[in-house]
């Protein structure tokens, strides 16, 4: 059964859009009306597509120089696995795409070089950093108001050092560090303490210093090497990093082993500096350090200057040499004091005396002047041993004959040379009546001048300096 018509059927809305067939059918109001409807949905099509099209275009971004860029996918870095090189994920300088948020977003490493101060210094007023220290403030150091250093001497040193690092693993860096800024840092604080590593990488920093200074004494520290100290923070400071990245979390910072820390000197503030109640004392000792030191290089530096004017430039391997012959010489007189083998020794001792002649040999400077001098001193007693040789053969078979006679001539003609060389000093014995003896020994000022230089170059050599030298006295 049909069921009972309960109202009477209406008229079509007006208000609603009619297909274009049907527009005669509306009276000219609702015909405006739904011309303007069309017109809106047509407009709002339109902002739709923009809104769309702007929601991909937002996608693009651009990495700058001395910048990595990384794509997060969910949370994720793209292109980063476990364990596998992280060159893949990293983004050049240049324009990216990603796709927008909430499916991925992009971020920016800076891999600028950055500075963390770390300090271990007493307080200062701002009248003393504008224009130094002048004399102790306070009777003693509190640690609740001073931060110092313990030196392996068991002294204090404070010291305000710069540590400068770069971002080298955009990947590890974000993975184990925050990259939005520290929470705790304001807006007013320092850059260094908006760095999202400042906390981890100062607490490293400061027991890299602290280890470091506990090795060494105090003068050393502030003194000859200082540099060397500096270099020791920088090492401990990248030896601490690479066992966190052993241990699993790499941070992806690295210090430079050489200028990775520094210690800036202020106009009126020493970066390295003992404790202002000992500041004079410190001051003293170290000028004595410095003027030993410029001396022993003064020393050093003479020393050379003497070895390169003996042997030549080439002094170092003869001076080795000479040092190993005499070690071996003073070995092997001590083994035959001893009784000892000798044999291997001597053969040493022999081969290395021919290296030190050969070397002397091939030597420059006033060494060669010896050597020659002595080679000729050398020839000159062979010479002479050879005519002394001569002689006495000469003069032994009249000895063998007649050995009185022979020997009371060869005495007077010696008594007769010496009497007639100018160059022997001669003497007077007299005996009075009551037995006294009296000698008469004549001045220098007594020869004649020519027999006095003759004598004296004789006993000096051709152009050495004369010298007053006592009378040769014969009996």
């Amino acid at each position: 059964m049909t069921p009972p018509m309960t109202s009477t059927p209406s008229q079509p809305d007006r208000s609603l859009p009619v297909a274009p067939g049907q527009e005669e059918a509306l009276d000219p109001a609702n015909q405006s009306l739904a011309e303007a409807l069309r017109k809106s949905f047509g407009i709002l099509k339109l902002l739709m597509l923009v809104l769309v099209v702007l929601y991909f275009l937002s996608g693009w971004f651009s990495v700058k120089p001395h910048e990595q860029g990384l794509v997060l996918r969910y949370g994720r870095i793209v292109g980063a696995a476990p364990g596998q090189p992280t060159e893949a994920a990293v983004l050049r300088p240049g324009w990216h795409w990603s796709w927008p948020y909430p499916f991925e977003r992009w971020i920016t490493v800076p891999t600028s070089e950055r500075e963390l101060p770390v300090e271990f210094m007493f307080q200062l007023s701002d009248q003393e950093k504008a224009t130094g220290i002048a004399g102790p403030k306070y009777n003693a150091l509190s640690p609740l108001r001073d931060d110092y250093l313990i030196t392996g001497d068991v002294n204090i040193l404070h010291a305000s050092l710069i540590i400068k690092y770069r971002i080298t693993d955009a990947v590890n860096y974000v993975t184990y560090v925050h990259p939005m800024p520290a929470p705790l840092a304001g807006p007013r604080s320092p850059a260094f303490e908006r760095y999202p590593e400042y906390t981890i990488l100062s607490s490293l920093a400061r027991d890299a210093v602290i280890e470091c200074a506990a090795r060494e004494e105090a003068l050393v520290i502030r003194g000859s090497k200082q540099d060397e100290f500096l270099l020791a923070v920088a090492r401990g400071i990248n030896q601490k990093l690479d066992e966190l990245a052993q241990a699993g979390t790499p941070l992806g910072i690295s210090v430079d082993p050489n200028t990775g820390v520094l210690a800036p000197k202020s106009s009126t503030v020493e970066a390295i500096l003992p404790p202002r109640q000992v500041q004079e004392d410190f001051d003293k000792v170290f000028s004595a350090q410095t003027e030993m030191a410029s001396t022993i290089t003064k020393a050093r530096s003479e020393a050379r200057e003497r070895k390169l004017q003996a042997a030549g430039p080439d002094f170092a391997p003869l001076a080795e040499a000479i040092s190993k012959e005499y070690d071996l010489l003073t070995k092997l007189i001590s083994t035959e004091s001893a009784k000892g083998s000798t044999e291997d020794l001597q053969k040493q001792y022999d081969a290395q005396r021919v290296q030190v002649e050969a070397l002397l040999e091939k030597a420059s400077g006033s060494v060669q002047g010896i050597i020659k001098g002595a080679m000729i001193q050398r020839d000159q007693v062979v010479k002479e041993a050879a005519g002394d040789w001569e002689q006495f053969k000469s003069l032994l078979p009249e000895y063998q004959r007649n050995p009185e006679i022979f020997i009371s001539r060869l005495r007077d003609e010696t008594y007769a040379r010496a009497l007639d060389n100018p160059e022997i000093a001669k003497m007077w014995v007299s005996k009075d009546r009551d037995g006294k003896i009296w000698l008469r020994i004549p001045r220098s000022s007594d020869m004649p001048a020519a027999a006095r230089d003759k004598r004296d170059d004789h006993d000096l050599g051709a152009g050495q300096p004369r010298k007053k030298k006592p009378e040769l006295v014969m009996p």
